[in-house]
């Protein structure tokens, strides 16, 4: 008998070891995005802030990076040029030694 995982733990199971986007996510697993932020919301509580890595968005025109965004969605524009051109955040879990 195999046991099912729920979402959260398929999510955490993809991310460990392997920085992916929240569409990447939304896409191999077939759910909705905005509940893939949600759970990471949740994993990112879960595992710590050390252990939980987030890649940050980037202005695609002039390179501002958003090192300090605290949500995990990605910005509609750069603060800097007001281009809407930005990277989406990736995420990961580092594996424990």
């Amino acid at each position: 008998m195999t046991e099912e995982l729920t979402i959260r733990q398929e999510i955490k199971r993809l991310i460990t070891n392997n920085m992916l986007t929240a569409k990447m996510i939304s896409k191999m697993l077939m759910v909705k995005e905005k509940d893939v932020i949600d759970h990471l919301n949740h994993i990112a509580m879960s595992v710590g802030k050390k252990d939980f890595i987030i890649e940050p968005s980037m202005c695609m025109k002039c390179g501002f990076v958003f090192n300090k965004r605290e949500r995990l969605t990605s910005p509609s524009r750069c603060p800097i040029c007001k281009h809407e051109g930005i990277s989406e955040p990736r995420f990961g879990i580092k594996k424990e030694d």
